[in-house]
């Protein structure tokens, strides 16, 4: 029976202090809803309705949806109870409102002429691919419905979309780093932005989808598991991606010349992307950018590419360039945790059976020393480049850095360990190489790939590292400026 329930209820505090009038209604339901869930206070997130709406509009997906059932809404409220005023902002003139669309929520062999109709309908748009499960063919697929809507592509690392053909400019390597100048992020403004997998690693895609608040936002998940953080989607369609873009395309019709819209986008990607590379060749330090460039050029042919959460996998959204050989990336984003990447990448390549390295940092590594072990004990076939600056780097690039005293910043952010990591791997049973160059990693990782057990340590400045990364954002703007969008 599809049936929304609302509960009213005293706010969080007051809950188990035995205060009068109150009761555990949170799990009041439990084992019988579809779906429950408790709403923050009206007074903790002031007159923002987004949540709500999403919210709203959750609770009635999950109740008719193709297992129609009741769900449960706990609604907690502080008082005073009756404010004499309800401040609610208006939306503004043109934002997408609580009007939504469960779809077709689900889309089983056939694409509605409807959904086909609105997206040839719309020049301004974008095909979002966020972290997901890795198809082969979802490339193909995702490709040909760009070309149809002439559309561009803005792909995740861990997308599996960044390398091997086609090759047709469609997917933007660079947008992390264009999308970082205002004026080009501004420029850039969408109409709608279809949405694959989990929300993208990049926060400056991200907080370029939030500037745009007027666009339009269609979620495709085929398992309606709702990943909205921004509460956004005012369309869900449950399908498969490459489902999606296979059915999209055949009924988009024969694939268009690319636009003026999907021009813009690949000039400034060339702009940003030539500037990055022409800042990183210029630097004569090995630095974390020429890590993930060499990696991303070096590894052969459908190797195996697993990247660490905190700064590694952003270094690869930023400088993975097209590549045209096969290069299978793993990445594990969950709660963006640096737990467990040894074993995890161990374990990939046990399963994968094809010449694999994880790329980490030094805190990763020394949060995985049993992995190491484990290794050893279990005959693993694994290259690890750890990329070392003495702790947690990418603490550099956040308020703490600024704001907090330096003596405070390094014991409680940055946390250095001082350790030889090379020394740690071969006391563990690994062959262990230190490099500090372009000229020292490529022929130690070609090693390093003919099989075994292997480290290769890179120590990296932390200070020269962060300062460049600002004067390379810098060039990309200067360059971004001085070559606008037309």
């Amino acid at each position: 029976v599809p049936l929304i329930v609302l509960t009213a209820d005293r706010p969080p505090e007051l809950r188990a202090w035995g205060a009068p009038q109150t009761m555990e209604q949170r799990t009041l339901y439990a084992g019988f809803t579809r779906w429950s869930e408790e709403a923050p206070c009206p007074s903790e997130r002031g007159a923002d309705v987004a949540y709500a709406r999403a919210l709203a509009r959750r609770a009635v997906i999950e109740a008719t949806g193709v297992e129609p059932g009741p769900v449960h809404l706990n609604l907690p409220f502080r008082e005073p109870l009756l404010p004499a005023v309800v401040d609610v902002r208006a939306p503004a003139e043109g934002e997408a409102t609580a009007g939504f669309d469960a779809a077709g929520a689900q889309i089983v062999a056939t694409f509605p002429e409807s959904l086909a109709s609105d997206l040839r309908q719309i020049e301004r748009g974008v095909l979002l691919f966020g972290p997901d499960n890795w198809d082969p063919s979802l490339a193909a697929a995702a490709h040909a419905l760009a070309a149809s809507l002439g559309w561009p592509i803005l792909a995740d690392p861990a997308s599996g979309l960044r390398a091997g053909p086609p090759l047709d400019g469609a997917i933007i390597h660079g947008a992390d780093l264009l999308l970082r100048d205002t004026e080009t992020a501004t420029a850039l403004r969408p109409d709608l932005i279809v949405r694959f997998g989990g929300q993208p690693t990049s926060a400056s895609v991200v907080a370029w989808m939030a500037r745009h608040a007027a666009a339009d936002v269609w979620l495709v998940d085929p398992a309606s598991g709702f990943r909205d953080p921004q509460h956004r989607a005012s369309r869900w369609l449950r399908a498969g991606s490459r489902q999606f873009c296979e059915l999209a395309a055949s009924a988009a019709g024969t694939a268009s010349a690319p636009g003026s819209w999907q021009g813009q986008w690949q000039h400034a990607d060339r702009v940003a992307r030539a500037a990055a590379s022409a800042t990183i060749d210029a630097e004569a330090s090995f630095l974390t950018p020429h890590i993930a460039r060499a990696l991303w050029t070096g590894l052969p042919e459908g190797a195996a590419l697993y990247v660490a959460n905190s700064m590694a996998i952003r270094e690869v959204d930023m400088f993975a360039g097209p590549r045209e050989a096969s290069l299978r990336l793993l990445a594990n984003r969950g709660v963006n945790g640096i737990d467990g990447q040894v074993s995890a990448a161990l374990g990939a390549a046990a399963a994968l059976r094809r010449p694999t390295v994880l790329w980490c940092g030094d805190l990763a590594l020394l949060h995985d020393v049993s992995g190491l072990l484990a290794g050893r004990m279990q005959g693993g076939d694994l290259t690890i480049v750890v990329s070392n600056d003495d702790g947690g780097g990418i603490f550099e690039y956040l308020p703490a850095a600024r704001l907090v005293p330096r003596a405070v910043f390094e014991n409680l952010f940055a946390v250095p360990h001082g350790l030889d990591l090379c020394e740690l791997a071969r006391g563990l049973g690994w062959d262990a190489v230190r490099v500090d160059s372009a000229a020292t990693f490529a022929p130690a990782l070609a090693r390093a790939l003919e099989g075994g057990r292997r480290v290769i340590e890179v120590v990296v400045d932390r200070a020269a590292n962060t300062a460049f990364h600002a004067s390379l954002y810098q060039r990309v703007r200067e360059q971004l400026q001085r070559e606008p969008i037309r």
